[in-house]
């Protein structure tokens, strides 16, 4: 039995051929797919076709041409504007209106302007509810946000 095995590891493997990878003719397969691609895709290209049709005659082209072309002297424009004074304040309002905005309740937002009941509050009703403490706290934001605008105007007319 030790001999029988010892003679099956005797019968060793055929080597196998050393083969040079040549890649495939790159530029044949393009053409190839280019050919095929009109049947396979015709109905993709008729609408690509359609959309720069499109937009050529809204001019479109051009101008996307045109920006390319003063790429640089764009981008340099817009980031002047972006950095400006003036746009770093605009945004950062926005970013705090948002905040504020994300705040407020939907549904109670749609009750209050839908008017809620048929008939209007009373003066003491109205009252009332002027002088819980948010209704203060608001009055005193539009106050505030009143006089800002007010010195803002004052330094536009100076």
């Amino acid at each position: 039995m030790f001999w029988c095995r010892l003679g099956q590891v005797n019968k060793m493997a055929k080597p196998v051929e050393f083969r040079h990878f040549t890649p495939r003719n790159s530029r044949e397969d393009l053409i190839r797919k280019l050919e095929q691609a009109p049947e396979q895709h015709a109905e993709a290209l008729l609408e690509a076709y359609e959309l720069l049709q499109r937009m050529h005659e809204k001019g479109l082209i051009g101008v996307a041409n045109g920006l390319l072309c003063a790429s640089n002297t764009v981008i340099e424009r817009v980031v002047d504007v972006a950095s400006s004074k003036e746009a770093v304040t605009a945004l950062r309002s926005l970013l705090m209106l948002g905040n504020l905005l994300n705040g407020i309740d939907p549904d109670e937002l749609h009750s209050v302007l839908s008017g809620g009941a048929n008939k209007p509050p009373s003066l003491w009703q109205i009252w009332k509810r002027a002088t819980t403490e948010d209704a203060r706290r608001g009055m005193a934001t539009a106050v505030s946000l009143l006089n800002l605008f007010g010195v803002a105007l004052r330094k536009q007319k100076n």
